[in-house]
C-alpha cells in the first residue's frame, strides 16, 4: 500500500527578509493572482471580506502584500519588492516591472483612532477592551456652577457701581467747558448777612 501524497498548503511565498513563509489563501484567489500576472503593469487584486461587517466598525484597506509578476514571490511591502525586481526579475528592464498589491479588508474601529484588525474575532476582543469601552462612553457632562449667595451679589454690585463711579470721575475733561465756581459757604467778614426771620 502506498501512502497517499500529503496535500500541499495553498498561498504564496513571502519572502519576509528573515525567510520565506506561505501565506494561506483560496485556490480562486490565487487563480486570479496567476490570471492578473499576465497583464503588464501595476495592478490591485481586493480581496472579499471576511465576514459582515461588525457594528462599530467600517472597513479600511489593509495592504495584506505585493507580488512580482515575474516569478510570483509575494513581499510584505513595496521596497523589498522594487529591491527584487532591479536584482533578479526586471533586471535592466526597470519600465517593464509587474507588481500586483494584494488588499484584504480590515476594520478599523469608530471610536478608537487608528486601531485596524484583519478580523472580526479581533475586532470583537478589542470591543470588550477597557479602552476601548472608556472611549464609547459619552463625556462627562460640566460641572454646573453654584449660585452666587445674596450677600456675594450685593458684594459684586458694590464693586461694579463704584467701578462705574470711578470711571466717571477719571474721564478726560474738555478744557474748553468751563464751569461756575461755587461761591464761598459762608460770607466773608464786612459782607451783608442775610437778616434773620426773627426767631
Amino acid at each position: 500500500m502506498q501512502p497517499q501524497a500529503q496535500p500541499q498548503p495553498q498561498g504564496l511565498i513571502v519572502e519576509t527578509g528573515n525567510g520565506a513563509s506561505v501565506l494561506q489563501l483560496p485556490a480562486t484567489t490565487l487563480e486570479q493572482i496567476r490570471h492578473i500576472a499576465a497583464d503588464p503593469g501595476a495592478s490591485t487584486l481586493r480581496l472579499p471580506p471576511a465576514s459582515e461587517l461588525p457594528t462599530g466598525a467600517r472597513e479600511s484597506d489593509f495592504d495584506l502584500c505585493y507580488v512580482c509578476k515575474h516569478c510570483k514571490v509575494a513581499f510584505p511591502s513595496a521596497a523589498p519588492l522594487q529591491t527584487h525586481q532591479a536584482r533578479s526579475c526586471y533586471a535592466g528592464r526597470e519600465a517593464a516591472r509587474g507588481v500586483i498589491r494584494v488588499v484584504q479588508p480590515a476594520l478599523e474601529c469608530r471610536t478608537c483612532p487608528g486601531e485596524r484588525f484583519r478580523t472580526s474575532a479581533d475586532f470583537r476582543r478589542h470591543a470588550d477592551t477597557e479602552l476601548h469601552l472608556r472611549n464609547l462612553a459619552p463625556p462627562p457632562p460640566p460641572p454646573v456652577p453654584e449660585p452666587l449667595s445674596h450677600e456675594m451679589e450685593d458684594v459684586v454690585n458694590q464693586i461694579t457701581l463704584l467701578a462705574a463711579r470711578a470711571a466717571q470721575d477719571t474721564s478726560p475733561k474738555d478744557p474748553n467747558v468751563t464751569f461756575c465756581a461755587p461761591g464761598p459757604r459762608f460770607p466773608q467778614p464786612g459782607e451783608l448777612s442775610i437778616a434773620s426771620a426773627g426767631h
